[in-house]
């Protein structure tokens, strides 16, 4: 047993003897319950690094006659999907030197090394080396979180195999389902599964529905909503209700129309050149692949698949192939007027994409809480109202911003 191991074995007891202890009463006057939760944590993350290693170094000795994966399934109950995405994981990252350090030490969770897993199935066989691009996403992963290092993998894996995207996208269509169902106390539960793509216009419109019902309530002070609807969960499901209701009052000629509600994608820029495997096995996170473009959500589908600009209903926004900065709205230019006092509506959708919640450090509030555009140079000390001047912020900090020395109320 090497060093590391040995001591992700003991951080392991010692958690578990001191949740054992707060538990049993020992030292409740004392105790700090949260302080505990985060040692379970990182005795978590430990569990799962030494499972890995110890199954990937399985896996080299054939101690399973069927496998891992169907060892997995028959010895500790998994499920196949997860059994099998299990040993992939620990075959590829568990017997790598360049992580088994911090696998042991917990610095890994089961998020993380499944995105690191997936860089290293990237480039197998491609001849890009597999230890640089795994320590190129274990770096987005510290500097920007595993949401970005997911972008990036995505983008790897069709830059080393162009076409992955569209594969991808016809196995989820494969897969998709609706199902309708009640549950004892007779509410209706509505479980979904969606590609990509048409995930997009549906989430698109439940978002745009509960940010108007935010807005007239925060802002215009009119209450659109029933009383009792008041979580952001709440407004999305009243939101989905409401799509139900437009449609059975529209007229029989507009229901017999394929109702596409305004969605967003992010195309290319216009004569950009794409990555290729020869040229960067590692590309920017705010490139998108030749063919391809990216939802508001992040994901890549097929670029041939989006509605044309003409419909009014959805939207897409062109980008730097280079900064990722937007410059263009269904084909209007984002910054055709410098010295506009407020930012166009062309320019806040553009806005919502890029930013995706409050640019103040340590605060999430997403688009649906109808953020402000703000000026990081001030539009009266001669400040452009251009994307590169422009931010998303929450109204709080928005008034922050202003005036640093006044308390909001909580």
């Amino acid at each position: 047993m090497d060093q590391g191991m040995r001591q992700g074995l003991e951080r392991l007891a010692e958690a578990a003897r001191e949740a054992i202890s707060l538990l049993n009463g020992e030292s409740e006057e004392t105790a700090d319950w949260l302080e505990a939760v985060r040692r379970v944590e990182g005795a978590e993350r430990i569990a799962h690094g030494i499972k890995l290693r110890l199954l990937a170094e399985a896996d080299r000795r054939k101690n399973a006659r069927a496998g891992i994966g169907a060892w997995l399934s028959a010895e500790l109950g998994y499920g196949s999907s997860r059994a099998r995405g299990l040993a992939e994981e620990a075959r590829r990252i568990g017997a790598m030197p360049e992580l088994a350090g911090k696998l042991t030490a917990g610095e890994l969770n089961q998020d993380q090394t499944r995105v690191v897993e997936r860089t290293v199935k990237a480039v197998q066989g491609t001849g890009v080396d597999a230890a640089g691009a795994v320590a190129e996403t274990l770096a987005v992963i510290e500097r920007e979180g595993v949401s970005k290092a997911k972008a990036r993998v995505r983008v790897l894996e069709e830059t080393l195999a162009p076409g992955t995207v569209k594969d991808l996208a016809a196995r989820q269509r494969a897969r998709s389902f609706l199902r309708v169902g009640e549950t004892e106390d007779g509410m209706v539960r509505i479980d979904a599964l969606l590609d990509a793509a048409r995930g997009t216009v549906v989430r698109s419109v439940i978002d745009q529905m509960v940010a108007g019902g935010l807005h007239a309530r925060q802002y215009d002070k009119i209450e659109r909503l029933p009383e009792d609807v008041v979580t952001v969960e709440q407004m999305g499901a009243q939101a989905l209700t409401r799509l139900a209701e437009v449609y059975l009052t529209a007229s029989q000629e507009r229901r017999g129309e394929a109702y596409r509600p305004r969605t967003l994608f992010v195309t290319r820029a216009p004569g950009s050149v794409s990555n290729s495997a020869a040229d960067d096995a590692t590309p920017r996170l705010s490139e998108i692949p030749q063919g391809c473009a990216r939802t508001v959500y992040g994901e890549l589908v097929p670029a041939d698949g989006l509605p044309s600009m003409r419909d009014s209903a959805s939207s897409v926004l062109t980008v730097d192939p280079v900064s990722g900065e937007p410059v263009a709205l269904d084909g209007r230019g984002l910054d055709v007027d410098p010295g506009a006092r407020l930012a166009s509506a062309d320019q806040r959708v553009a806005l919502a994409f890029r930013d995706r919640e409050c640019g103040e450090p340590g605060c999430s509030r997403p688009v649906t809480w109808s953020l402000h555009a703000h000026h990081e140079t001030a539009y009266q000390d001669g400040g452009d109202t251009v994307m590169s001047n422009l931010t998303s912020l929450c109204s709080e900090h928005h008034v922050l911003r202003h005036h640093p020395d006044h308390q909001h109320a909580a």
